[in-house]
This record gives C-alpha cells, structure tokens and sequence, in this order.
C-alpha cells in the first residue's frame, strides 16, 4: 500500500513540480488521509484496480521528477 511519509508542504512542493491528473491529485490527497483503496473506489466511483493503478502510476510520477 502507498503511505508516503511526506509532509503537507512536501505534497504541495509536488503537485508544483509535476503534473498530476484530478483524480491523483485526489488519490495523494485520501492516502495522506489514510484512507484504504476500497474507501477511495467508493468516494470516486471507480473500481479498487483503478485506484490501485492511479497509485502505481503516481508513485512513478513521484519517483522520476522529486
């Protein structure tokens, strides 16, 4: 599961720095929240394999431009 240990600066620091869709906008927003996959499929009316496949995209996106 994805719970990055950053700090509300260091998500805005990363939303500046790279392009983020809405919905990973959202999904970074919930896991620093702590809510589970399940919880996120429901607030976001998709499947839990999308939001898996948002955080496998997003970690990426994190990985590769901070």
């Amino acid at each position: 599961m994805f719970k990055p240990e950053l700090t509300k600066q260091d998500i805005e620091t990363i939303k500046q720095k790279i392009y983020l869709t809405e919905i990973q906008q959202r999904i970074l927003e919930y896991r620093m929240k702590e809510y589970s996959i399940a919880k996120m499929s429901i607030l976001e009316h998709v499947s839990e394999r999308t939001i898996s496949r948002e955080i496998t995209k997003l970690k990426k996106k994190i990985i590769n431009n901070v």
